[in-house]
């Protein structure tokens, strides 16, 4: 029984939408946003929470590659913004946003708890600081967008 992963998928599931420990989740942060108010940036400058999703999807699918045992980055472009901005385009990234998390969630229970102190295919890097690297990470960005989303 892999006890630690188990608490570490479900820190994944509150951040996603859950109870999360940040007082709020993706599901309730993406709610309602639309395709116009998804590609705005701040006007000072920085990403918009489209390119934020996007970049959260790009670095979920990274760490599932880890996980995984390949060291390859995904096959699109991190910080992605379509040069077509519809809601038809805003809810497929919503969509590979979800099914981005699932395959993360599905990886990380392939994970046992012994593992979690040896090093992934970056010898340098052991499953747990990529598996904790990812939840801050993913975090950080809650954050960004729920300032957006203002």
């Amino acid at each position: 029984m892999s006890i630690e992963i188990n608490r570490i998928v479900k820190l994944f599931e509150d951040l996603q939408n859950g109870d999360c420990w940040i007082g709020n989740n993706f599901k309730e942060t993406l709610h309602g946003i639309t395709a116009a108010k998804a590609a705005a940036t701040d006007p000072v400058g920085g990403n918009s929470i489209w390119q934020l999703t996007n970049h959260i999807i790009y670095w979920r699918t990274t760490v599932v590659n880890r996980l995984t045992g390949s060291d390859n980055p995904p096959p699109f472009k991190d910080f992605l913004l379509p040069a077509e901005l519809s809601d038809a385009g805003w809810k497929q990234t919503l969509h590979d946003f979800e099914a981005a998390y699932h395959l993360l969630r599905t990886a990380l229970h392939t994970i046992k708890d012994e593992q979690l102190d040896k090093p992934t295919v970056r010898k340098d890097q052991t499953f747990y600081q990529l598996i904790m690297g990812c939840l801050q990470h993913d975090a950080y960005h809650l954050g960004q967008m729920m300032l957006l989303k203002k």
